[in-house]
């Protein structure tokens, strides 16, 4: 059923897109202290590395593993290369790379519309854009200086285009898909996911319009193999840099169902309560879940296609009703064998979001059809905005909890006052606020160093990888420091102990540290201690 607010399609997607913009870019110079601050920090190092050290897009590197090269097994540098390209020009500034972010999202919720366009309708595509545009968790994730919105709007794109391609035949569309796909796929490879949804929708178009032949599967299978290679090769050699270099990190390993027992996921229920608290309090929120939850269920309902309409990109050639509901299985299938990741590292949750947004359309459109049913049009409108306003308004009161609220801001301005007191060439070692792992105070010191403890190490222990979601033993925490001060640790810089974990936990640690370093210099929220030289020869 049409809703009259459709009439002019191109200055509402325009509205939508500048209301995405806005909502994007408040507080856009925030430094990385809120919620992903680690990842963020680490993603911002390797933008600063490669403005700062080496050019080469293959060797990402950070800087919290000592004085390197700290090359890690990461996804390829799409956000963090353009990012250190545009240092170049507007110099190096938190507001940089998030900025890149927010323009790859933009790019995204347009995709987005066309895609819903060509297998939906229009009514259903701006509902599902506008969505998109106010998601709780997409504005966060949009603004943070990660990959995974880079990664959702390249594979969006990816499967707008190869959409027009079953539609059309136009052989340009294949290519075009081909290569987002590829650049996707390579950004995250999370984006693999959607390729079970772009599989059913091959069928079903194919299906539909009599061409499920054997020549045409051999052209798309040729573009999928086309597609893997590079994207297979490029993890190979991402692998290989985790295995050759210190911190031997590769970006998302240990959180799978085969690097653990089934029993103990089981035991922790699947995770379930941890993905339904990150969904329920920001990444969705309860209104969003509800309109997901009608649009699951109610199909939508198409006009059928005339000559006319065929022609036209915005109309739907052949109806591909249960596209999203594939989206969700994909998501389901890649959340059984990594669930730990998802919850350890919500960001991944970014991919589910497009899915989402569009079942939530679908669940509005079917709301406001009752409403002008039973009122006419203003009450559909009235209720579509009403809507819309509850959304927003829920997801930013949420947002401002949990998301925006400046965790770490203890680490921040300990990483400021060790660049004020150190030297360009010092070594430093850092325990920010959340503990180990979180490398927020040594991005903003400006120097190399460790996070402490640190996950890869050498020396006296016989082991060499830290898991910092499990409890170490005091001694070995001395130890460990003792192993860095060997290597050239210079300063360590400690959140006060109230809001670090690590030193909550390790009085013994604390004690060796009073003991044995000198107290430099000391605030309410964190405290620095150099390390004297007389200290390290005698530790070697």
């Amino acid at each position: 059923m049409k809703i009259p607010i459709y009439r002019n399609t191109t200055y509402l997607l325009i509205s939508i897109l500048v209301v995405a913009a806005i909502v994007r870019l408040i507080n856009i110079n925030q430094p990385f202290m809120d919620t992903f601050s680690w990842r963020q920090s680490s993603t911002a190092m390797m933008a600063e590395n490669l403005y700062r050290r080496n050019w080469n897009i293959f060797y990402p590197e950070v800087s919290w593993d000592g004085p390197g090269p700290s090359y890690n097994g990461r996804e390829f540098q799409t956000v963090t290369y353009i990012t250190a390209l545009l240092y170049t020009l507007l110099g190096q500034h938190d507001w940089v790379g998030r900025s890149v972010v927010v323009l790859f999202s933009l790019w995204g919720i347009f995709a987005f519309y066309q895609l819903v366009s060509r297998i939906w309708d229009r009514d259903r595509a701006l509902m599902s854009a506008a969505i998109l545009a106010i998601f709780p968790g997409n504005i966060y994730l949009d603004r943070s200086f990660l990959p995974d919105p880079a990664m959702v709007a390249l594979v969006v794109t990816s499967f707008w285009m190869l959409i027009a391609y079953l539609q059309t035949d136009r052989w340009y569309y294949l290519l075009l898909a081909t290569l987002f796909a590829i650049w996707g796929f390579l950004t995250k490879l999370p984006g693999l996911i959607i390729g079970i949804p772009m599989l059913y929708t091959i069928f079903v178009v194919l299906g539909h319009r009599g061409l499920l032949r054997p020549k045409k599967l051999i052209v798309i299978g040729v573009a999928a193999i086309s597609i893997l290679l590079p994207v297979i090769a490029y993890y190979l050699w991402a692998r290989h840099l985790a295995l050759t270099y210190p911190p031997y990190h590769f970006a998302g390993s240990g959180n799978w169902l085969w690097d653990s027992q089934l029993r103990e996921w089981w035991q922790q229920k699947y995770f379930f309560p941890k993905l339904y608290n990150i969904i329920y309090n920001w990444l969705w929120t309860y209104p969003i879940m509800l309109l997901v939850a009608i649009g699951l269920f109610l199909p939508p309902h198409y006009k059928l296609p005339t000559p006319e309409s065929e022609e036209q990109s915005s109309n739907v050639a052949v109806p591909v009703p249960g596209m999203f509901h594939w989206w969700i299985l994909a998501f389901a299938i890649y959340y059984f064998i990594g669930a730990q990741q998802l919850v350890a590292n919500p960001s991944n949750l970014n991919i589910i979001n497009p899915a989402a947004a569009a079942l939530a359309g679908n669940g509005l459109i079917a709301l406001a059809s009752f409403a002008k049913r039973v009122g006419g049009s203003s009450s559909a409108l009235a209720l579509i905005t009403a809507i819309l306003l509850i959304i927003s308004g829920i997801g930013y009161k949420q947002l401002n909890t949990w998301c925006y609220y400046p965790w770490a801001k203890d680490g921040y301005e300990l990483g400021i006052a060790l660049q004020q007191i150190t030297q360009p060439s010092d070594l430093v070692v850092t325990i920010a606020n959340r503990g180990g792992g979180d490398p927020v105070a040594i991005y903003y010191s400006q120097r190399r160093g460790w996070v402490f403890p640190p996950e890869s190490y050498q020396g006296s222990i016989r082991q060499n990888r830290v898991n910092w979601r499990e409890k170490i033993k005091e001694d070995t925490l001395i130890l460990l420091l003792k192993d860095l001060i060997i290597q050239g640790a210079d300063w360590m810089g400690i959140v006060k102990y109230d809001n670090n974990q690590i030193a909550k936990d390790n009085p013994k640690l604390v004690a060796y540290i009073q003991k044995t370093l000198e107290l430099y210099q000391e605030t309410p929220n964190w405290v620095i201690y150099r390390i004297p030289p007389k200290l390290k020869t005698t530790q070697r």
